[in-house]
């Protein structure tokens, strides 16, 4: 029940509604024809949303960089941090589509790696800098959706992704994978703002449209020429620089200042595709999701299913009475083509849009002019992924993911595998996300059964359980891509807390936060174990063929017996290891590093470093010269044994 001065402010709130234009905050039914009030009724004051707001970053930047340099660097982070210091030493990126994914983590690197190599503090804090901004940078974006899950739904999404072990563990990971959940979070929250502007009021030159889809199909153009054709490289850059001013200027001239938002839209869709050729599934079920969302809540306010109609109407009698806290308002909003500005400027727009996306891609991939093949690899790389996707390589069932999310069974997993010899024990283990994912599920229903008029929330719970279904549906299957579909089940699970806290029934509000603060607890608790505990224990989902923390001994060992060699960094270091990823990006400042991945004789290196199973093979060798330091676990099933020359090894 509300109290006296909640019934006043709400009063005073309505009036001035009904007098004034809605502010920031509560602007929720341009997006959304149904959304509840952004404010929840007035309980949370400007200042106080702020407040709260600074609370969720401070924790989620905490809770990323405390010790970041912990964790050794996986093995792709040391394939990644090779690329970026070829970038910063020569200045020169390949895209190769075999093996590795798109040049955006390298080029977004480049400048913080520069500086801080210049200033001598360049190193794995440095690098895993970046996806820690855009792990920061995704929280950001989640709490700017107030307006479609209300405020404490923003805040509890935001809570959620700022403490879950998953989004944390790959925040301080020099990988590609934050990048890309924040490019697609951007997609959404960019199309959101566009559609929610509305189109132009007044009438625009149509000829200003067609000039604005021309320029940036010219930029596309100029890209290409600079690219393929060197001896028009100053001309094209020039005529880039000053069609793209032109372009935003006509663009806002013909469609206003929402122009910004079809620019901001398509230019991460571009870095999307240049991040990672999965690009497409995620921009797939995007729409997909949409389509859906868009059908469901139309069909059931024209068939009045689980009160949509009634609500639709305002005619809820004693269940809601008024449509502020409550909900309510009018499923019947303009078109969306009729929103967006009728199909000619809905053509002329995707033209525009389509344009940008290629010169930024062409930008990427060509490596800012310099590789002519990496345009066409990007378009070879589908096939490629395509290849990988249905591999055996990273093979898993399609149940695979749920286990790695909620929990599994040894037993089932035993059945689903192929049920022959002895059976194991019924113990169940829990997955990495299970109360996400489970308010995720409560969001799902909530938008389907109980509020069936909100799109966006509906829209959320069909992308986060859309991607789950796509990547399970793929017999390629890592840990890290999960990590697009948190996203999407933070902001499912937020809104399911913020309907709880919104009900009227006695003691929904602190059930409400009890759920949140149980789902917060158990994340922070698994935050704390996984990423500063037992980052390296394969036991762990996250931690997937991660480099051991035993291996920084080796690393360390090295340094000492290049010491007392009075060499440093000119020491002969020999790796006849034929696995040593990620030793690259460790002993990057050596210059004399010859990776033979075969054991050949010597007497000249300082050090000769083997796998385990090269035991005989090196003392037969060169086992006169050399005298064994010590055994190191790199990562499950690989071990190394360090050799020093014996008139080091003493010393």
């Amino acid at each position: 029940m509300g109290t006296a001065s909640t019934k006043s402010r709400g009063s005073k709130q309505k009036g001035r509604r009904a007098n004034a234009a809605p502010d920031d905050n509560e602007t929720e039914h341009l997006a959304d024809a149904n959304a509840e009030s952004a404010d929840a009724g007035g309980e949370m004051s400007r200042r106080a949303w702020w407040i709260a707001c600074a609370l969720v970053m401070l924790v989620a930047a905490l809770v990323r960089l405390y010790q970041l340099e912990l964790r050794p660097m996986h093995h792709d982070e040391g394939v990644n941090g090779f690329f970026l210091n070829n970038l910063i030493r020569t200045g020169v990126f390949r895209y190769d589509p075999t093996n590795y994914h798109g040049p955006t983590l390298y080029y977004f690197t480049l400048p913080l790696a520069f500086v801080a190599e210049r200033l001598g503090v360049y190193g794995t804090w440095t690098v895993r800098l970046l996806p820690l901004i855009f792990g920061l940078a995704t929280v950001w974006l989640t709490l700017g959706l107030r307006r479609y899950i209300g405020r404490v739904g923003a805040l509890s999404a935001g809570a959620l992704l700022a403490l879950s072990p998953g989004v944390v563990f790959f925040s301080r990971y020099f990988i590609h994978e934050m990048m890309f959940v924040f490019f697609t979070l951007g997609i959404v929250v960019a199309a959101l703002r566009y559609y929610e502007s509305g189109a132009p009021t007044q009438q625009t030159d149509a000829g200003t449209g067609y000039a604005a889809a021309a320029m940036s199909l010219l930029l596309v153009g100029a890209s290409l020429a600079a690219t393929y054709r060197p001896k028009l490289y100053t001309f094209a850059l020039v005529l880039i620089i000053f069609n793209g001013g032109m372009l935003l200027f006509a663009l806002r001239r013909y469609d206003g200042a929402r122009s910004i938002y079809l620019v901001l839209a398509a230019v991460s869709a571009a870095l999307l595709f240049a991040t990672k050729e999965t690009a497409f599934i995620s921009v797939g079920v995007l729409l997909i999701a949409w389509a859906l969302a868009w059908g469901y809540t139309s069909l059931a306010a024209r068939q009045g299913w689980f009160g949509a109609r009634a609500s639709a109407t305002g005619k809820r009698g004693k269940q809601s009475g008024k449509t502020g806290a409550g909900g309510g308002g009018d499923v019947a909003t303009p078109g969306l083509i009729e929103r967006l500005g009728g199909w000619p400027r809905i053509l002329v727009l995707l033209t525009t849009a389509l344009g940008i996306f290629l010169f930024v891609n062409v930008v990427f991939y060509s490596s800012f002019f310099t590789n002519p093949k990496g345009v066409r690899a990007a378009i070879e790389a589908y096939e490629v992924w395509k290849k990988t996707g249905e591999s055996g390589f990273h093979g898993y069932g399609p149940h695979k993911y749920l286990e790695w999310l909620v929990a599994s069974n040894r037993y089932l997993e035993w059945l689903v595998r192929d049920g022959k010899g002895v059976a194991p024990n019924y113990d169940w283990e829990s997955g990495e996300e299970p109360l996400l994912f489970l308010l995720a599920c409560a969001g799902a229903l909530v938008a389907l059964l109980r509020e069936p008029r909100r799109r966006f929330p509906l829209f959320a719970a069909l992308w986060g359980f859309g991607l789950l279904a796509a990547y399970s549906l793929i017999k390629y299957k890592t840990p890290w891509l999960v990590l697009s579909m948190l996203v999407p089940f933070a902001i499912a699970g937020g809104y399911a807390v913020d309907w709880l806290y919104r009900r009227r029934t006695t003691g929904a509000r602190p059930l409400a936060l009890a759920v949140l603060g149980v789902a917060l607890v158990v994340a922070a608790v698994q935050t704390a174990r996984l990423n500063y505990v037992h980052y390296d224990d394969d036991r762990y989902i996250y931690v997937y063929a991660h480099t051991k923390r035993e291996y920084l001994d080796l690393i360390n060992e090295v340094n000492r017996i290049a010491e007392r060699a009075g060499t440093k960094y000119e020491t002969n270091i020999n790796v006849a290891a034929p696995e040593y990823w990620p030793m690259p990006w460790y002993f990057r400042d050596y210059k004399r590093v010859g990776y033979q991945s075969r054991v050949i004789p010597t007497t000249t290196d300082a050090v000769v470093i083997t796998s385990s199973t090269q035991s005989a093979e090196m003392q037969a060798t060169n086992g006169a010269n050399y005298q064994l330091v010590g055994t190191y676990p790199m990562r499950p099933g690989v071990t190394l044994n360090l050799y020093a020359r014996r008139d080091l090894a003493g010393r």
